[in-house]
């Protein structure tokens, strides 16, 4: 993938650099949440409890990532804290995230804030959830109260993240909360249900915040046929992508345009695929591993490492003719060569997608820590610093280190790209 940029590299000088959190995954305690109530019932094989303790030592992550040379961080607001019983308001959680926004500004940290990652309130998931007749009057009242409380520290904002990941865990391979398997027919409700989620937070962020900017994240594989010459193979990643991809953003459509003021993606892999006859299996199924592909490299939980990915991806979305960020992408691994090789990678494509004129704004690496990876426990680690649970010690990893070099100085050299993995 080194041919096409120039030979050192500049990015632009307002460009966002960064890494994303979740609030389950890195704040501990999140007693509030379906996700708690699950872990303490046994219905999932980790407990989060602490966590990274990121609700008390947040200010000490932020200074970490302002020290290697991030200028953009993005979180979530946990809604079961600042909403742990329907219609009741804690003060003192939002308060606490006033303290967290300022943090983040006073460090030259630019705040990207998701308002829905995955996790919710026990009591809106008891009452049915996403499926529940009022939950997207529980969600807009939800996010009216954020707007007025906190929406005059935010510019870069993220509604729901990743629907279709959550429809699958959630309502198709049954291992998230609520823990529904093979129900289709629910999944596809629920990314509805999302998608329609966001048209309202829209709408109600950019009437309160008008300078905001308003995105759903969405998880974007880069798909292929497993073998190209095959219609059928063509034919099963042509309704893979149409699924996981161009569907989402058809439904966050309204009065012909997307509702949308960039484009947020979160990349971590390729999927290849061939024709299953049984139809609906094509569509989550698992890659093929024909030889033909070559040499493959994969992660700690099998997503294969190919950073001509993103490149494809970014070609792909740059056709809604909206900015984009890159709100997520990162690798499940202890090795740091290859955590090294990854971002050498993801950094190339960056530069190329640049070099091309895609009207990309910035990239935010999953994630700062190693935290809670759902159903994963903390057995997956995506931390640009590694974090012992046992003493809550943060340490950089060598990936840290170059990506604050590239962040710091604006470019991006040959010595940086000598051993991308694509």
């Amino acid at each position: 993938m080194g041919r096409g940029i120039p030979e050192s590299f500049r990015f632009p000088r307002d460009f966002l650099w960064g890494a994303a959190t979740a609030a389950h995954q890195v704040e501990g305690d999140n007693r509030a949440s379906d996700w708690w109530a699950a872990e303490e019932s046994g219905r999932l094989p980790h407990r989060s409890g602490r966590a990274c303790d990121h609700l008390h030592r947040y200010e000490a992550d932020f200074d970490l990532a302002r020290a290697f040379g991030h200028n953009a961080h993005r979180l979530s607001l946990e809604w079961s804290r600042l909403e742990p019983e329907p219609g009741v308001r804690d003060e003192t959680a939002f308060a606490h995230y006033e303290r967290v926004l300022e943090a983040l500004r006073v460090r030259g940290l630019e705040p990207v804030i998701t308002l829905h990652h995955f996790t919710a309130p026990r009591w809106f998931a008891e009452r049915g959830g996403w499926l529940a007749a009022d939950a997207l009057d529980r969600f807009a009242a939800h996010v009216d109260a954020v707007v007025e409380r906190l929406g005059s520290r935010i510019r870069w904002w993220i509604t729901i993240n990743e629907p279709t990941v959550l429809a699958k865990h959630g309502w198709v391979s049954g291992d998230w909360p609520p823990f529904r398997r093979g129900r289709w027919d629910l999944a596809r409700r629920v990314v509805r249900r999302l998608c329609a989620a966001h048209r309202r937070a829209y709408r109600r962020i950019r009437a309160r915040v008008p300078d905001a900017l308003v995105s759903f994240a969405q998880s974007i594989p880069w798909v292929e046929p497993c073998d190209p010459t095959r219609a059928l193979d063509r034919l099963a990643a042509r309704l893979r992508t149409a699924f996981l991809v161009d569907w989402p953003f058809a439904l966050v459509r309204e009065d012909g345009r997307p509702l949308l003021d960039y484009v947020a993606v979160n990349y971590y892999t390729r999927s290849i695929v061939r024709w299953r006859p049984r139809g609906r299996a094509l569509l989550f199924g698992a890659d093929c591993h024909e030889h033909h592909h070559g040499p493959r490299r994969f992660d700690d939980l099998g997503q294969e490492v190919w950073p001509m990915g993103l490149l494809q991806v970014l070609r792909r979305v740059a056709r809604l003719g909206l900015p984009i960020l890159v709100t997520e992408n990162g690798i499940a691994t202890t090795d740091d060569g290859l955590r090294l090789a990854h971002l050498r990678g993801h950094l190339e494509a960056l530069a190329r997608a640049l070099a091309e004129g895609v009207d990309l704004r910035g990239y935010l690496y999953w994630s700062l820590l190693d935290n809670f990876e759902w159903a994963k426990g903390t057995t997956a680690r995506f931390g640009l610093a590694t974090t012992d649970f046992a003493t809550l010690e943060r340490r950089p990893r060598p990936a840290m280190r170059l990506l604050a070099e590239v962040a710091r100085t604006g470019r991006l050299f040959p010595s940086h790209r000598e051993a991308s993995c694509a």
